[in-house]
């Protein structure tokens, strides 16, 4: 077994609050040592090559659902979005998922603080345990996926949530694998021979800064003064944090 190290989460330039491009993104992952990278974006499966700079793409998804973010990793074929319309309940995001081949996992389950883990009934394939935007609003919100994952006996991945390529590695999963493939890095984490690693939590700005690209893509002059502020409490946030 040889451990390798993969970026689970991972937004492009084809999400709404993508910043930068994949070419961008594989780079800066293979700057941070890693050896693969899900991409998955925003309700959508974008096409990858099999790998870039080096590093290993993973064929992925994020799936907006009525109980928060659910990811999809491993993808066979593209999940059928249309079928499942939006907002779906999370049982039917995990089925699509499991249908085109892939795993299911409980994204950041605890970013935004009152949930418990008794709100969550459904059963994905592994839970988030370290992600780097997570504690934007809860500064307990990895702990509380880590805690969950030991109570229900679920694998516990990493990854950093990056909407652009300075945020990529911050968080990332330790893979032990016979071999840097696909097929042998889905099989680690199904049997839980994986552990997410937070290496630093992302700064405010750079969640700020997203909401600007998406709010200059949507357009509106009231949607992109409100982004624009956005971006000034993040850089306060990030000053006061210091």
């Amino acid at each position: 077994m040889n451990t390798y190290y993969a970026d689970l989460h991972v937004h492009t330039a084809a999400s709404l609050d993508g910043r930068s491009s994949l070419e961008a993104l594989t780079a800066a992952a293979a700057a941070a040592g890693l050896h693969a990278m899900a991409v998955t974006d925003h309700d959508q499966c974008t096409p990858v090559p099999p790998e870039m700079h080096g590093v290993l793409l993973i064929p992925g998804c994020e799936i907006s659902t009525k109980a928060g973010h659910i990811t999809g990793l491993f993808l066979e074929e593209p999940v059928n979005f249309a079928a499942l319309g939006r907002l779906p309940e999370p049982e039917a995001a995990v089925a699509a998922i499991h249908k085109a081949g892939g795993l299911a996992v409980l994204a950041h389950p605890f970013n935004r603080p009152g949930r418990q883990a008794g709100d969550i009934s459904f059963s994905p394939d592994a839970v988030e345990t370290a992600n780097a935007r997570a504690c934007f609003k809860n500064s307990a919100a990895n702990d509380q996926a880590a805690a969950l994952a030991t109570q229900r006996n679920l694998p516990s991945v990493g990854g950093s949530d990056a909407h652009d390529a300075k945020e990529v590695g911050n968080a990332r999963t330790a893979l032990e694998a016979d071999a840097l493939t696909l097929p042998a890095l889905r099989c680690a984490l199904a049997a839980g021979r994986c552990r997410g690693i937070l290496n630093k939590n992302t700064p405010h700005l750079r969640k700020g800064l997203s909401q600007w690209t998406k709010a200059r893509r949507q357009g509106g002059a009231y949607r992109i003064c409100r982004a624009a502020a956005y971006v000034g409490y993040c850089a306060a946030r990030d000053l006061l944090r210091r």
